[in-house]
C-alpha cells in the first residue's frame, strides 16, 4: 500500500537560555489537527519520547551476516598460498616477498593520499543511508489527539514490538489550544538527537502544527514521502488490539523487578536454548519470574493496591499474591524487547503485565505518573503480529449492519473515547452488539483499544473518512464466515469439518470466572479430538485447549 505524506516544515528542537520550543510537523494530508501547550515535565516527556524511538528502530530478526569481504580476503589468500607451492627458487621467493612488501608500501601511500575523498564518500553514504532509512524503514508514528491525552503509536522495524505513548494532559502546565483528530507526525533520527538536549530550566513550548520549523534560507521545506507501507503494518494493529480485548492473566510488577529482569539481560548472553522468560504462579505465593536456561529465579515484589480499574480473569490481588485454583506457567520469548523500555524504568511507578499465554503476545503497561506506555511484545521475535496467529479470531463478535456500524462509529467519533457499556446506551444497542461493531472498527482501523483505560478511543489510520459505503463492505465482509477463504491447509481441513457437521457442542458449565464449553470434532481421518474453551463472563477467552496432535505442538500460536 503507497501511502503519501507531505510535510510543510520538519520536527525540531530550539533550544534557548531559558525556553524551548519542541515543534513537530504533522502530515498536512490529514485531517486538521493540532495542539499548543508549555510542558511542565520535559525530562519525562524527553524520557518517554525516547523510548518510543527506540522501539520504533528496533530489530531483533536474525539476518545472517554479509561476509563478502571475508570471502574476497580468503581468495586473496589462497592465490598467495598457491603462488607460493610454485616458487622451488630461493631466490625467486625472496623477490617474491621484496615485491610484496614494496607493494604494502604503495598500497599505504594510496590510502594515506586518497584518505579525504573516503571520508567525504563516507559521509555522503551516511546521509544516503539516513534519508532512505527514513524513507523506507522508520515509519513515521501515529500520533492522536484525544479529549484527555496525546498518544503517540509505532511498531518497530521488524514488526514484533507495538509502543503507545500516551501523555495525559497534566503533564502540561498550560493548553493553550487543541483539536482532536489524528494524523502522522514527521519523526526522524536528527529529532530524537535534539531531544536528548531537553532539560528542566528550560521553560519547554510543545506544539504539534503542519508547518513544524521554517527556516527562510531552507529550499527544502515542502517535504514529501511516498511510503510503501506493508499491509502486515496495519493487519498488526488489529492483532494488537484483539490481543488487548481477550481474558488475560493479569498482575502487578515493580519496576525493580523489571529493571533486575533488564539487568540480568544486559550482563549474561546465552549461546543456548531454552531463552524464555518464564512466569510461574503459585496459589497463595507471590508471582515469580525465572530466566531461562540459567533458572535465575526473580521473586516479584509486593506492590501497593491500585485505584480504579477492573482486573481481568486470573489477575493477582494487588499485594502480588496469586488468587487461581491451580499453579500456572506462562513462558514468553524475545525478552531482549524489554531493553527498549529500559530507560523509563527510574521515572516508573508501576508495571501491569498482561499475559495471553505460553508463547503467545505479552504486554506491558508502565505507569510514568504524567505518560502510560505501553509495549506490546509479540510471541516470540522472528513472529512479528501477523506472523501467523490471528487473535482476532478469538473475539467474541456478533454479525453487524452496516447502518448499526455506522451509528457506533459515529457515536465514538462524536465521544473520542467511551465504555463498550456507555457507546451501547448511546446507540441503543446491546453491550455484545456494540462490542461487536468495535471489534470491527478496529480491525479496519477506524478505533482502538485503550488497554490502561479500560475504554475505546477514536481513530483513523487512514486518510479517507469512514462513509455508509465503506460500512457497508465492512458488514457484508464481516457476513461471511473466516474461514470460507482459507489461507492453509489448516483453515481448509477445519471449513470442511464444519460443512460436514461433524462438530458437537456437549456442554456449557458455569465456573467462577465465567464458564467452558466442551464439545468434540472429526477430522477426515474419523478420529475425533476434544477442544475446550473457558471464556469470562464477558465472553472473553481465557483459556482454548485440544487433544489434537497439531495443538499439542503449536497450541494457539498457530
Amino acid at each position: 500500500m503507497i501511502v503519501q505524506m507531505e510535510y510543510t516544515g520538519r520536527s525540531g528542537i530550539l533550544n534557548g537560555l531559558r525556553d524551548a520550543r519542541v515543534q513537530f510537523a504533522t502530515n498536512t494530508r490529514r485531517e486538521p489537527t493540532f495542539f499548543r501547550g508549555n510542558l511542565k515535565q520535559p525530562v519525562l516527556f524527553r524520557e518517554a519520547l525516547a523510548g518510543l524511538y527506540h522501539v520504533v528502530v528496533s530489530d531483533y530478526k536474525y539476518r545472517p551476516r554479509d561476509r563478502l569481504e571475508f570471502r574476497a580476503w580468503l581468495e586473496e589468500q589462497d592465490k598467495i598460498f598457491l603462488a607460493n607451492l610454485g616458487m622451488k627458487s630461493k631466490k625467486a621467493k625472496e623477490r617474491l616477498d621484496e615485491l610484496q612488501a614494496r607493494l604494502d608500501l604503495l598500497n599505504l601511500a594510496r590510502r594515506e593520499r586518497l584518505n579525504p575523498f573516503y571520508k567525504a564518500r563516507t559521509e555522503y553514504f551516511q546521509l544516503v543511508y539516513e534519508d532512505e532509512y527514513e524513507e523506507e524503514y522508520l515509519f513515521d508514528p501515529v500520533i492522536t489527539v484525544h479529549p484527555d491525552e496525546v498518544s503517540f503509536e509505532a511498531f518497530s522495524r521488524d514488526e514484533s514490538t507495538y509502543g503507545r505513548l500516551a501523555a495525559k494532559y497534566e503533564l502540561f502546565e498550560k493548553i493553550d489550544e487543541f483539536q482532536c483528530g489524528t494524523t502522522n507526525i514527521d519523526f526522524s533520527a536528527k529529532l530524537h538527537n535534539e531531544l536528548e538536549r531537553m532539560r528542566t530550566y528550560r521553560q519547554t513550548r510543545f506544539d504539534i502544527a503542519p508547518s513544524g520549523f521554517m527556516v527562510a534560507t531552507d529550499n527544502n521545506n515542502h517535504r514529501e514521502k511516498k511510503i510503501d507501507l506493508p499491509e502486515s503494518w496495519i493487519m498488526g494493529f488489529l492483532q494488537v488490539h484483539s490481543t488487548m480485548t481477550m481474558g488475560l492473566t493479569h498482575f502487578h510488577m515493580a519496576p525493580i523487578d523489571l529493571f533486575n529482569i533488564c539487568r540480568y539481560l544486559k550482563r549474561r548472553k546465552t549461546r543456548s536454548s531454552p531463552r524464555a522468560l518464564r512466569y510461574e504462579f503459585t496459589p497463595g505465593q507471590p508471582v515469580r519470574a525465572v530466566l531461562e536456561p540459567w533458572n535465575h529465579v526473580i521473586e516479584l515484589t509486593a506492590q501497593s493496591p491500585i485505584l480504579g480499574g477492573t482486573p481481568l480473569s486470573m489477575s493477582t490481588t494487588p499485594g502480588g499474591i496469586y488468587e487461581g485454583n491451580k499453579p500456572l506457567t506462562i513462558r514468553t520469548w524475545g525478552r531482549e524487547r524489554l531493553l527498549t523500555i529500559a530507560r523509563l524504568l527510574p521515572q516508573c511507578r508501576r508495571v501491569d503485565v498482561y499475559l495471553a499465554g505460553h508463547g503467545l503476545p505479552s504486554i506491558y503497561v508502565l505507569d510514568l505518573g504524567a505518560i502510560t506506555f505501553t509495549l506490546g511484545l509479540s510471541g516470540w521475535t522472528d513472529n512479528d503480529w501477523t506472523g501467523g496467529a490471528k487473535f482476532d479470531l478469538l473475539a467474541r463478535r456478533l454479525l453487524v449492519s452496516a447502518t448499526e456500524l455506522s451509528q457506533t462509529y459515529d457515536a465514538l467519533r462524536k465521544e473520542r473515547l467511551a465504555t463498550d457499556g456507555k457507546l451501547a446506551t448511546l446507540t441503543g444497542l446491546g453491550v455484545e452488539k456494540c462490542r461487536s461493531a468495535l471489534s470491527y472498527l478496529c480491525q479496519v482501523g477506524r478505533a482502538m483499544y485503550d488497554l490502561s483505560g479500560s475504554v475505546y478511543r477514536h481513530r483513523d489510520l487512514f486518510t479517507e473518512p469512514f462513509t455508509v459505503k465503506q460500512a457497508a463492505i465492512v458488514a457484508s465482509s464481516a457476513a461471511k464466515p473466516a474461514a470460507a477463504t482459507p489461507t492453509n491447509p489448516q483453515e481448509k481441513a477445519a471449513w470442511a469439518i464444519f460443512e460436514n457437521d461433524d462438530v458437537r457442542l456437549t456442554s456449557r458449565r458455569p465456573v467462577s470466572t465465567g464458564y467452558k464449553l466442551t464439545g468434540s470434532a472429526k477430522g477426515a481421518d474419523n478420529v475425533r479430538v476434544r477442544p475446550l474453551l473457558h471464556v469470562d463472563h464477558e465472553g472473553r477467552v481465557i483459556e482454548a485447549t485440544c487433544t489434537c496432535p497439531y495443538f499439542k505442538k503449536h497450541q494457539l500460536t498457530k
